[in-house]
């Protein structure tokens, strides 16, 4: 086994200076000292250094005493980076939580380090255990990519395949991912980030969701996973045709055989096919008229399609309560509200159900979208689409006119541009 040492820096963000650091190596000896000339030492032998984010906290404090003293690096192995490729289902690696590192105790460097090492043996333990397309694919778009390069080489990974990726990947993929889109320019242009949107289709679980720090690093991941799986190809394709079908959506999550008729206008269908292909719209329904499985239909689709959000901004907390108690008497459970009416303990969950991608729909009010902590939630997750329920509360509440709905759009650009 090659020569390789996990470690962890505990550092003073103010000061910028290493107050702690710990490390382990592939023998089983540990290092736990506030002395770098004594990790150096430690760290002498290894082939690879690895860690939990390495990359980009710790490295940026090593790498300059290396050259300080004219040592060469060794190589790096991030396990940051190899988590949401190899462990993207919900629930999560027991020893992650999105981008952090769970351990027993409290700024401990030599704890980090072990579990740090832990977390890679299953790492490569789970990559040997794929099947050989899927390693191929993987190897073939990030072998080359800065993250994974030194991955591949200390586990001596080496295909012997010929095969056109595109091809395989349509075949491994297939009825998972739409025929048409443009995997040619995606393998060239956003390799790391179609890897993480195959690892995420892979993974086949309804309420699984990329990563909230992917998403801020790589946010080119929602834009392939809409070109995957939320784009309609003009030929029709077998993923396709499943998954834009509306009366199968009804069907799956209603019951319902057929959509309402309108003096013989299939005015719902209409509404929720424009929504499932992504377009922006204004339905007028009369009340009771099956308003609401126009944007509920699209997106519970969606949540399963790119595992994305709709988000439902209502103008009373009693209506919001009636639209999830509605979709729970059919056994669908995605659906959240965040309200004044909910005691901590309810609130809580409703966040936790957001983060942790079990939730594809969630009622807020227009004031709710000055809070920081939903701006926050929001910013972790894909949106695939706001709606505005009641719109005629946008313009007019009673005699009061509610400022807050004019606030909308503002939020939206905001939320736009914190996301790029």
């Amino acid at each position: 086994m090659k020569n390789i040492a996990f470690i962890d820096l505990e550092t003073n963000s103010d000061r910028l200076q290493i107050e702690d650091m710990g490390a382990v190596c592939s023998n089983g000896a540990h290092f736990h000292e506030n002395s770098f000339e004594r990790l150096l030492t430690f760290l002498k032998p290894m082939d690879y250094i690895g860690g939990h984010n390495i990359m980009k906290h710790d490295l940026t404090y090593l790498a300059p005493l290396y050259k300080k003293v004219g040592c060469r690096l060794p190589q790096i192995i991030d396990t940051l980076y190899l988590s949401p490729l190899l462990f993207p289902e919900r629930p999560y690696h027991r020893l992650l939580k999105d981008d952090k590192l769970l351990t027993d105790s409290l700024n401990n460097p030599l704890n980090d380090s072990i579990k740090a090492f832990e977390l890679f043996q299953e790492e490569v333990a789970t990559f040997k255990r794929l099947d050989e397309d899927l390693k191929y694919i993987y190897y073939c778009l990030l072998e080359n990519s800065v993250e994974f390069e030194s991955f591949f080489r200390f586990i001596e990974y080496c295909p012997d395949k010929t095969e056109s990726l595109p091809d395989i990947l349509l075949h491994r993929f297939n009825g998972e991912i739409c025929e048409s889109a443009p995997l040619a320019d995606m393998i060239v242009h956003y390799p790391l980030e179609l890897a993480y949107a195959l690892a995420l289709i892979n993974c086949k679980d309804r309420y699984s969701i990329t990563p909230p720090w992917v998403l801020h690093t790589f946010p080119d991941v929602d834009k392939l996973m809409v070109q995957l799986r939320s784009t309609l190809c003009i030929t029709g394709c077998p993923y396709c045709n499943k998954a834009f079908d509306i009366h199968l959506g009804l069907k799956k999550y209603f019951g319902f055989d057929s959509y309402r008729l309108y003096d013989n206008e299939p005015l719902q269908a209409k509404a929720v096919e424009a929504a499932v292909k992504g377009k922006s719209i204004l339905s007028v329904f009369p009340t009771g008229g099956g308003k609401s499985i126009t944007f509920q239909v699209p997106a519970l689709m969606c949540g399963e399609m790119v595992k994305g959000l709709t988000v439902v901004i209502s103008p009373l907390q009693s209506l919001m309560k009636d639209q999830v108690d509605n979709l729970r008497k059919h056994n669908i459970t995605d659906a959240v509200t965040i309200n004044g009416l909910l005691d901590p303990v309810d609130r809580a969950k409703s966040f936790e159900r957001i983060e942790d991608g079990s939730a594809s729909i969630l009622y807020i009010s227009p004031e709710s979208l000055r809070s920081r902590s939903i701006e926050r939630l929001l910013l972790g997750r894909k949106i695939v689409r706001f709606v505005i329920d009641e719109a005629h509360c946008f313009s007019a509440w009673g005699q009061d006119f509610r400022v807050d709905y004019l606030y909308i759009g503002d939020f939206l650009k905001q939320l736009q541009k914190k996301k790029i």
